[in-house]
């Protein structure tokens, strides 16, 4: 059976021309105009993953997201949250729960490469994999990133703009253990593209980070083996 995507947003807003790629790769696309149709959708197993434009819904597609996560039905679901390119509302979207961003304008390959990704595995974890990067290009701001993989000495992430190896970051981001944001300063240690057909993959190493946020990373990452998250499986 084929992975069902939901498509959340007006047939003329950033996530119209997703369909036909998608369709064209082989999954069960449904369009969702609103969110007052989704009740239909309760009925059966969940979806593999609902893609939402970021004005889906009346307060947006941020809130929206939140409240998915707030239902156990719709907990297990992965979100993928389509942006214009520049507005990315990344602390909001740290908290609501949402596994991945599309900066649109995006192209056909990218798209059907992210949810294969983030259908390849069934069950989804509850926490977030984004992670900001504040401070790791030249000229300052903030770089949204992904995690790919967990340690005990740092991050590997796959971020959406170049960071500068060497430069010292402040990263916000969720150990998979359900709790709260962690926060830490790091450092760029390396990059390593290759990890990636579409964003750079970097190698972040932790050099203030608290004690308590420190233990959790070691605790989750214990529980798992010596390997941490292992990056997404392809198709």
């Amino acid at each position: 059976m084929s992975p069902r995507v939901l498509l959340g947003g007006s047939p003329d807003g950033i996530l119209g021309p997703a369909r036909l790629p998608l369709e064209k790769a082989g999954f069960d696309v449904v369009p969702v105009a609103t969110p007052e149709l989704l009740e239909p959708f309760r009925v059966g197993a969940p979806p593999a993953l609902f893609l939402v434009d970021e004005a889906f819904g009346p307060s947006g597609g941020v809130a929206f997201c939140r409240g998915l996560r707030e239902d156990p039905w719709w907990r297990p679901v992965s979100l993928v949250l389509a942006v214009p390119a520049g507005e990315q509302h990344l602390e909001e979207c740290l908290v609501a729960g949402i596994n991945d961003f599309l900066l649109a304008p995006f192209p056909d390959d990218e798209l059907v490469f992210k949810v294969r990704r983030l259908t390849a595995v069934p069950a989804r974890r509850e926490a977030t994999g984004l992670v900001s990067i504040r401070g790791g290009r030249l000229g300052g701001g903030t770089v949204v990133g992904k995690t790919l993989n967990f340690s005990t000495g740092g991050l590997l992430v796959e971020a959406e703009s170049y960071l500068t190896v060497g430069r010292k970051v402040d990263l916000v981001f969720f150990v998979p253990d359900g709790g709260p944001p962690a926060a830490c300063r790091a450092r760029v240690v390396r990059r390593a593209s290759e990890l990636s057909l579409f964003h750079p993959a970097y190698g972040l190493e932790y050099e203030e980070i608290s004690d308590a946020d420190r233990a959790r990373v070691e605790a989750w990452v214990a529980a798992q083996g010596p390997e941490g998250i292992p990056p997404a499986p392809e198709r």
